[in-house]
């Protein structure tokens, strides 16, 4: 009776051990996932932290293929649509999903794909234009006299550009967006975007189009 109680007794607290390690493989699954969650919604809500990670990631990735500039983060612009980029040198044999590492300083771009882990291309890039370019400026806000201070902040860092259009947007945002009007000049717009705190994006709907090279939404001062 008594070896037959105590096979019992071993099933009951094999079993009972059974349960808790699945119980606390459930909850350090549920932690995890939880985690995971909380560090997604916290970069979706910080779309600058969001920027940093990635630019940690990919540098740590190529910094294993290349040498890398050093005592710089480069910007990281993603190739959206190929098509509109296919004129460039640069990006003639890139595909969507491809990322670049620009470094303003080091004057460097770098195609890299993530999909394969190589290097497309490397090449030279330069923020200061050839070419003059037209920059129209919309407030948001209503204030039309704010947009003096992108001007100046502009003029610091970029050369060559004109500022022929300061006026107030049809566009309701109290973002800063940088759009490229006329197409093809994606590494200039992602670096004007990264000195004025400001993100890249297409034309808002019932926003009219300027008579520039690019367009400067202010939704709120620098």
């Amino acid at each position: 009776m008594k070896s037959f109680l105590g096979f019992i007794g071993k099933k009951i607290a094999s079993r009972t051990g059974l349960y808790i390690l699945i119980v606390l493989i459930l909850a350090g699954t549920t932690g995890f996932f939880y985690w995971k969650y909380r560090e997604s919604q916290d970069l979706l809500n910080n779309p600058t932290q969001a920027s940093e990670q990635e630019a940690a990631e990919l540098t740590a990735k190529v910094g294993l293929l290349m040498d890398l500039p050093k005592d710089e983060k480069p910007t990281i612009i993603s190739v959206v649509d190929k098509d509109k980029v296919k004129t460039q040198p640069f990006f003639t044999n890139a595909e969507n999903g491809d990322k670049v590492l620009v470094y303003t300083v080091a004057k460097k771009a770098i195609l890299y794909r993530p999909l394969s882990g190589k290097i497309i291309e490397v090449g030279p890039v330069d923020i200061a234009p050839t070419t003059n370019f037209k920059v129209a400026l919309y407030s948001a806000t209503g204030n039309v006299s704010m947009l003096d201070e992108f001007e100046s902040k502009l003029k610091e860092s970029v050369t060559n550009l004109e500022y022929p259009i300061k006026e107030k947007a049809k566009t309701d945002t109290d973002k800063i967006l940088v759009i490229d009007i006329k197409g093809g000049k994606t590494v200039e717009t992602e670096q004007i975007a990264k000195l004025l705190g400001g993100e890249v994006s297409t034309l808002p709907a019932g926003e009219t189009a300027p008579d520039a090279d690019f367009l400067i939404i202010a939704g709120k001062s620098l």
